[in-house]
């Protein structure tokens, strides 16, 4: 459902990554406010499978496929994409990865390797697009950062400092781009319920990460795709070199133990017993037997 109308119409925008996850949801979304939508990612099967979903809507949208890691493969995509459209008002970089690995083990190639995923593309991506905007002297840039970019997490050093550069970036190139009416902002998502993420833990792992969060529970790329779409449109057209947290209030405080953790435990279990009370008298009415 479209709750904003038309900011983005008759906007050139570009997502890269855009084939899943919250970078899909940014498609879904840019072409539901009518813009024409350029997804740029290395799957590009699951892209055009997005793309003939939106198309059979109406929506305008195409496929290049870019491997971020074979850079001049990532530059002839945008490349394909300004000599089509003419010019880009909107630029969101998703493309990025992760990896663990403690500092005093992790192998160098794996450092590098994420260094490359996520700032290198990001800065080739941005590179791309600013003689555009600058001609037009507008355009929108939103990069993907992270809260592991605003603090330190143990055996996360790799994927903590790309997501660090990625933000000084962004701050750096907000100043220098202002001049030419090119606004630049970071998205600091926390744990987001994307199927890559659900795919690689486990439900007492996620269970954890939902009781991490002010809220109680993780968010989803549609939640997070409306704070990007936020940064990047007329909205926030007083918005730049910021940092948008959106984490379900996890880095709102110091994760030091206190008695508040033990009595929002009780009240959490308390609910779900009162939740699962109504089902268990509709299990004995019909005679069936509850089962978890």
């Amino acid at each position: 459902m479209n709750l904003h109308g038309s900011r983005f119409a008759d906007r050139i925008a570009v997502v890269s990554g855009g084939a899943d996850g919250m970078g899909a949801a940014c498609v879904a979304q840019l072409a539901a406010e009518g813009a024409h939508v350029f997804v740029l990612d290395v799957k590009d099967d699951m892209a055009r499978s997005l793309a003939d979903r939106l198309l059979a809507g109406g929506a305008q949208v195409e496929v290049l496929r870019a491997d971020v890691l074979q850079e001049d493969e990532f530059r002839g995509a945008l490349a394909q994409v300004v000599d089509r459209a003419g010019h880009v008002d909107v630029l969101i970089n998703i493309a990025g990865g992760s990896a663990q690995g403690l500092i005093a083990d992790i192998d160098l190639s794996v450092w590098d390797r994420l260094y490359r995923l996520n700032v290198r593309s990001t800065l080739i991506a941005c590179r791309a697009v600013l003689p555009s905007m600058r001609a037009r002297r507008r355009g929108s840039i939103v990069n993907m950062a992270s809260i592991s970019g605003l603090r330190g997490d143990p055996d996360w050093a790799a994927y903590n400092a790309a997501k660090s550069a990625i933000i000084s970036l962004t701050q750096s190139l907000a100043w220098e781009e202002g001049q030419y009416g090119v606004r630049v902002n970071a998205i600091c998502p926390g744990p987001i319920a994307s199927e890559r993420m659900l795919a690689t833990i486990s439900k007492a792992e996620l269970e954890e990460y939902n009781e991490a969060c002010a809220i109680g529970r993780i968010g989803t790329a549609t939640e997070l795709a409306e704070a990007i779409l936020f940064l990047a449109s007329d909205q926030a057209s007083f918005v730049t070199g910021a940092c948008l947290v959106a984490d379900g209030g996890l880095t709102a405080r110091t994760g030091q133990p206190t008695r508040f953790d033990h009595l929002r435990r009780e009240a959490i279990r308390t609910a779900r017993s009162e939740a699962r009370g109504p089902r268990r008298a509709a299990a004995s009415a019909d005679g069936s037997e509850e089962r978890r």
